[in-house]
């Protein structure tokens, strides 16, 4: 006998500036409304106040009536969580589990571990707090909003969540993107019964045979962020030192050091409608991807390899496994040296059939792990294991 679909709660505290988990956000609703799931949708909006910030974290009363209210009128079977900083706060747990839900929290960052997120620190993959359990120093670094306020009121947040058992009691399972996730929950005493890994997604796509590599334009692709983390000044040095044609195409805090550094070999757009940019996949000679900090499971990536376009990447465990050296893409070094134009050259220097090949693979590394039909089962099974009462 077919079980029925579990009547849903999906929360999400929006961020100031959109980004790629708003967008995934959207996509998931989408995809559970498609399949005729029952969803209640509460988004929480961060205030531009900053003054709210430091009472908004440890446990907003407001947030908590919203939930439970929700989840008995709506008779609600799991609570799927994917942001809860800042003002929905980790208090949507504790809500959730006292009116009788199940709960689900997506890790689409590392903020359960580390002040900025991005376990990064000076143009540098940073792991200080986790290894000394204790988020002192990035009190000290001023890591959240380079503020020693607003990381000193983050960091006891955390940790007071942490010692009245919200995390490891009220959260039924998580849902990882990445190996590196995995290992940090493990680390807190998180039970492995409890983490599921599930990839991210990619709607609106053609799922047609990327077209012959031949067909492809003499240029190199960046897509992303134009920060220090994205190692786009890694990038824009290595492209001048070996004079092929780079499209960035992004927005961030670096784009007017971008826009001074453009020639007429390194071409910089703002943005691009989807469209576009999905035909700037499908036709680039590869996309390069220079990121410096450990990356979630970057949607570009997997919209690249949804055109067949080859990725070359800074090599990391958790891009290790979306991209396997070459068979369907390519891994380079950034320590103690730049590796990215040795792996260029040796890419070029390929024949045009295995450069054929890598594409084929990577198209395949898409369907076989990131597309609509891929997620489906993936909530059916993580929903209807949780939903069980």
């Amino acid at each position: 006998m077919m079980q029925e679909k579990p009547s849903i709660l999906l929360i999400h505290n929006t961020y100031l500036q959109k980004g790629g988990e708003d967008s995934i956000v959207e996509q998931e609703i989408n995809i559970l409304k498609q399949e005729n799931y029952s969803v209640s949708v509460l988004f929480f909006n961060n205030s531009s106040n900053k003054f709210s910030y430091p009472f908004q974290l440890f446990f907003n009363l407001n947030a908590f009536w919203k939930v439970y209210s929700l989840v008995k009128k709506n008779k609600i079977d799991t609570v799927h969580v994917h942001n809860f900083y800042y003002k929905a706060s980790a208090s949507v747990f504790w809500a959730a589990k006292l009116a009788g839900a199940h709960t689900i929290l997506t890790l689409h960052n590392y903020r359960l571990f580390c002040l900025n997120g991005f376990m990064y620190y000076q143009n540098q993959p940073c792991m200080l707090c986790h290894k000394e359990q204790s988020f002192q120093p990035g009190i000290e670094r001023k890591c959240f909003k380079n503020s020693s306020i607003f990381s000193w009121a983050l960091a006891k947040s955390n940790s007071w969540h942490k010692s009245i058992h919200t995390y490891s009691k009220n959260i039924d399972r998580f849902v990882v993107i990445n190996p590196l996730q995995e290992q940090l929950l493990l680390d807190i005493g998180i039970g492995a019964a409890k983490i599921k890994f599930k990839s991210n997604f990619l709607t609106g796509l053609s799922n047609t045979p990327p077209p012959a590599f031949e067909t492809r334009q003499d240029f190199y692709l960046f897509v992303g962020r134009l920060s220090e983390e994205k190692g786009i000044k890694d990038l824009v040095q290595a492209f001048k030192q070996n004079g092929k044609s780079l499209l960035i195409v992004g927005d961030g805090p670096l784009t007017e050091w971008v826009q001074q550094e453009s020639n007429e070999k390194i071409q910089y757009s703002k943005a691009v409608a989807r469209a576009s940019l999905v035909a700037l996949y499908a036709s680039c000679t590869a996309l390069v991807f220079p990121s410096r900090w450990f990356e979630g499971q970057p949607l570009t990536v997997i919209e690249a390899q949804s055109t067949g376009a080859i990725v070359i990447a800074a090599y990391s465990n958790n891009m290790s496994k979306m991209i396997e050296h070459e068979t369907n893409g390519l891994l380079y070094s950034i320590e103690p040296t730049n590796q990215l134009n040795q792996v260029i050259n040796n890419f070029e220097s390929l024949s045009l059939a295995t450069k054929q090949q890598m594409s084929k693979a990577a198209y395949e590394k898409y369907l076989a792990n990131y597309t609509k039909e891929n997620h489906i089962q993936a909530i059916k099974h993580l929903y209807h294991f949780e939903s069980t009462k």
